[in-house]
Order: structure tokens, then sequence, then C-alpha cells
């Protein structure tokens, strides 16, 4: 192909791309009116911190309808904690807020993970993962960003364990982030994140009088029960929406959980590949959770960024997630196609990373 046939293609692909993803933030842009911007936001995690700044627990009780809403706060106390003095403004103007601070986190992260095509970033916008998660105005978009500090920081110490620790201390299924980290004979800056991770979580719950912290895991498990289950795009989920028994489902998210495991020691210990050993880790991560929401997806992006950071037709792959219901899970095959673009993508990424970027050998944090 000539020159010139490349750069047309390239202005073509752009246009396209950059038309796609300003009609994905129109469609966002529209709701700014109304409580749909910022569900999660403003339905969980403000209630909850509000609870907090007013002496009471923000853990619902075991019997309340609130569990099968989705928007029952069921994570460690430290996001309440956080955003309780934010209860003192309006609710709108948080919610704003937060929306800004979460393109502004997906934009930062890509940067981070040395992106430099802008067709990648609009791409992005484009995913139906990515919509779900800027409309919630949840933890998503955040996680994305924690994802690629522990990338980016990957060779230190102390900037890592407390990248990881403070992932897996807010969000508990980040916890393969640990396997990767000793996987690739990062063992200073793994035993930091356990130990700055439990001490968070300690101050956190120590803030609200421990309120609750017997009855957690129950809380996990029941939340699990009723989303996991029917609801959410999980392993789980996909297997009872085909028919069999959950426990099937339970079993099979241990295995593939498992092998990505398997699959991230084997990469990081042996084939020394430190791309592929954290791409397995974020696929464990997607695969170990028992509660799967449609913008969870948006975490495939930093593997994504780290073995493809040029545009190529794999970075619109996840678009295809808009056919998804973000209400329950769907009908047919609607809650396997999540997974299915999961495995594609993760496939991609395992099958064939840019070596001459980031290079293959794992060096220990010193």
């Amino acid at each position: 192909m000539s020159t010139g046939a490349l750069g047309w293609s390239r202005t073509m692909s752009t246009a396209v791309v950059v038309a796609a993803a300003a009609i994905s933030l129109v469609a966002l842009l529209s709701i700014a009116g109304s409580d749909e911007l910022g569900w999660d936001f403003r339905y969980t995690y403000l209630r909850a911190a509000e609870l907090v700044r007013n002496g009471e627990s923000p853990y619902p009780p075991l019997d309340d309808a609130v569990l099968g809403s989705g928007t029952a706060y069921v994570y460690p106390p430290q996001l309440a904690v956080v955003l309780a003095p934010l209860t003192v403004f309006p609710s709108n103007l948080v919610v704003w807020s937060a929306f800004a601070a979460s393109v502004a986190a997906l934009v930062g992260a890509l940067a981070l993970l040395g992106v430099r095509d802008a067709r990648c970033y609009a791409a992005v916008l484009v995913w139906g993962s990515t919509s779900s998660a800027l409309e919630m105005t949840n933890l998503s978009v955040f996680l994305v960003l924690a994802f690629a500090l522990a990338w980016r920081f990957r060779d230190t110490i102390w900037p890592l364990a407390a990248t990881v620790g403070l992932v897996v201390s807010t969000k508990l299924f980040g916890w393969p982030l640990l396997v990767w980290a000793v996987a690739t004979r990062r063992y200073r800056a793994a035993v930091g994140a356990i130990v700055f991770g439990a001490a968070v979580t300690f101050c956190a719950w120590a803030v609200i009088g421990f309120a609750d912290l017997t009855r957690y895991p129950e809380l996990l498990r029941r939340f699990s029960e009723v989303q996991g289950q029917e609801k959410s795009y999980s392993i789980v989920a996909a297997t009872v929406a085909l028919g069999y028994d959950p426990s099937v489902g339970q079993g099979l998210a241990a295995i593939v959980g498992s092998a990505l495991l398997a699959a991230a020691v084997y990469y990081g210990r042996w084939a020394r590949d430190d791309v592929r050993c954290f791409a397995a880790a974020v696929g464990a991560t997607l695969a170990f959770t028992p509660v799967l929401w449609l913008h969870f997806f948006v975490l495939l992006v930093v593997p994504l960024a780290i073995a493809r950071p040029r545009f190529s037709a794999i970075w619109l792959l996840p678009s295809v997630l808009w056919l998804c219901p973000r209400d329950g899970n769907g009908h047919g095959l609607e809650p396997l196609l999540p997974l299915t673009v999961a495995v594609v993508l993760l496939g991609v990424v395992l099958a064939r990373t840019d070596e001459g970027r980031h290079g293959r050998a794992v060096e220990a944090a010193t």
C-alpha cells in the first residue's frame, strides 16, 4: 500500500473513531440533567458516606431489599469514610465533580501507560463498558487508573506497595495483583501492599467503630447470592443463563481463574514476561469476581494499552458491549457476550505483545 493510501486510511479511521466517541459522549451528557448520571456515586457511595457522617453504619441489614436493587454499599468502609466530608455539598455538584474526575482518570491512565495514539483514546470512549462506568460514575475507571499506576510503578517498592494495597483493600477483587507481584519476584512490594492495605482497612473500620465487622463476610456472601447468579456478567451468571446450577458456574470460575493465575506465575517466574503476567492477573481478577458488572470490563484497557499501544481493530472490539443491557444481564447469549469479548481481547494480548517497547525480561524491584 502506498504512503498516500496509508495516510488516507489513518485519516478515515481517525474520523470514524472520533465521531463514534463524540456520539458516546453526547449520549452521556444527554442525561446530565437527570439522576441517571452518577447513579452508583449518588445512590450507593454518597448515601453510605452520609450514614458515616451521621455516625451510623454504611452497611444494610442482610434481609434489606436494597441488596437486590444494586445500590447496596458492600465495600470496605474506606470509600464511605473518605467521601463523608463531601456530603455537606450539593449532591449534583459532587456527582458532576466525580464524573469529571472519572474522565480525567481514564485519560490519565492511558497517558501513564504510554498511549500516544489519539485513536486509542477515542476508541475507549466507544466501549460499552466505558460508557457504563462513566454513566454510573463508580470505582471502575479509578481502578483502571490504579492498575495503570501499579504497572507504571512496577520497578519500585513502596509506590507499588501503596498502589496495590489501596486497590485490594478498597476493592477486594483486585487481589490477583498480589500474585503478579510475587510471580515477578517483587516480594517486598507484595508484603508492603498487604501491610499497607490492612492498615488502611483497620483505620477506616476504626472510624466507624468497627460497625458490622463480624457480619461483613455474610453480607458479601448474601450480596453475591442475590446479584451474582442472575443479574451480573460473571462466569456463574453465564452458566446459570445457560440453564446450569450455580455450583457449576462456581466450579468453572475457580478453574478459569486458577488457570489464569497459573499462567501469571508461569509468565512471571519462568517465561519472565511481565506484560503477559500482568494481563493474566487482570484476567484472573475478572474470572474470580462473583458479581461482575458490565463496567468492570473497562479494566481490559490496561493490558491492551500495555501490549498494543497503537490503534488497531482490537481496540474497537469492546464497543459491541453496547448490545448488553445494564439492568440485569439480558437473555439468550447476551450474558455470554462480555466474557467472550474478554477472552478474545486477552487472547490477543497473551498471544503477542509489543516486545520492542516494553521488553520481556522481568527485573525484581530494588
